[in-house]
């Protein structure tokens, strides 16, 4: 199923605009969505289990662990991910022997991060009412929207037989001097 519409404005440099809107592609864009988001919180979340264990301990190797993962699947504007940092203090004695009364400490703080995100609905629903939706330009005004969207179906054979033209029986153009 295809809704076509035909914008009455047009474009910025005056062409016809023909707003195409599929509902499989839309159903497409949503699913891809939801899978991006689903696989990238999971990263994060083993990103989140690993940390204490592994040698992530400066935040900013956490935080280019958490930018790749958000590049990667392209989910910047769906997951809102924030490092949290806990303290843990443990004294140690700062001379060798037996403790005493007179025995000076040392604190030592080591810090844990933890990762904390949210998904953030207003951009994920803000995305879902354009899913799917592609604009097609054209400089026939003669032409009707679903004529318009046959012309764009039929683009791709009209290119091939291009590109095996210029390809398969070696056409090249001949610029001759005067």
């Amino acid at each position: 199923m295809l809704d076509v519409y035909r914008d009455p404005i047009g474009s910025m440099e005056a062409w016809h605009l023909v707003w195409v809107w599929p509902t499989r592609l839309t159903e497409r864009h949503r699913v891809c969505r939801q899978e991006h988001i689903a696989v990238a919180t999971e990263k994060l979340a083993a990103l989140r289990i690993i940390n204490p264990k592994a040698r992530l301990r400066a935040a900013l190797r956490i935080d280019c662990e958490v930018e790749k993962i958000l590049e990667h699947y392209h989910v910047r504007r769906y997951l809102k991910v924030a490092r949290t940092v806990s303290a843990e203090h443990s004294f140690k004695q700062t001379r060798r022997g037996r403790q005493g009364p007179n025995s000076s400490y040392r604190r030592i703080t080591r810090r844990h991060y933890d990762l904390a995100w949210i998904i953030d609905r207003a951009s994920v629903s803000y995305d879902e009412r354009s899913d799917g939706m592609y604009p097609l330009i054209c400089n026939d005004r003669d032409l009707t929207a679903e004529q318009v969207l046959q012309a764009h179906k039929g683009q791709p054979t009209i290119e091939k037989r291009f590109e095996q033209l210029k390809a398969v029986h070696e056409i090249a153009p001949v610029f001759l001097k005067n």
